[in-house]
């Protein structure tokens, strides 16, 4: 197999990752942009919210077909040379773990995998009971209990989490 084609998928591979990334931020630019200085807190007519996911869609594909056309382009350039370069494929491998490793770490820190925070739970088990609400005390009170509350805001059922 040619050495382009080699690269352009040692690019593409961690391109993905780096393109999700990138489409995001222009997604998140361009909704702030129709926030802040086109729609601001009024209600958001049809064609925005078709504008956004395409222009996240265009802005990922674009990313990552010119990562994908650059590891081309690097291949091409070095296929004159016999073998492949060791250094390269690690690269490439770094390239795509390491992205992958910050968002699963980034996800564990905000709580989305992993045990899931007291009151959370306590949330959970009082709308599992057909409670509106839940309320705890501050953490560091010492005082683990969950409160469930009824639809007028009075307190329902108090339980220790122990």
């Amino acid at each position: 197999m040619k050495k382009r084609y080699i690269y352009a998928v040692l690019f593409g591979v961690p391109g993905l990752v780096i393109s999700l990334g990138f489409a995001l931020l222009v997604f998140g630019a361009g909704a702030g942009f129709l926030w802040i200085f086109v729609y601001g807190d009024n209600p958001w007519p049809a064609p925005a919210e078709k504008l956004l996911p395409a222009l996240f869609a265009l802005a990922f594909l674009a990313a990552w077909l010119m990562v994908t056309v650059a590891g081309f382009i690097f291949g091409k350039r070095l296929e004159s040379k016999s073998g492949l370069s060791g250094r390269h494929i690690l690269g490439s491998v770094v390239a795509t773990v390491i992205p992958a490793v910050v968002i699963i770490l980034h996800q564990y820190g905000v709580g989305n995998l992993g045990t899931k925070h007291v009151s959370v739970v306590c949330g959970d088990f009082c709308r599992s009971k057909g409670y509106s609400a839940s309320v705890m005390p501050p953490r560091d009170s010492n005082d683990r209990t969950c409160t469930c509350l009824n639809s007028d805001g009075s307190e329902a059922i108090n339980i220790p989490l122990d």
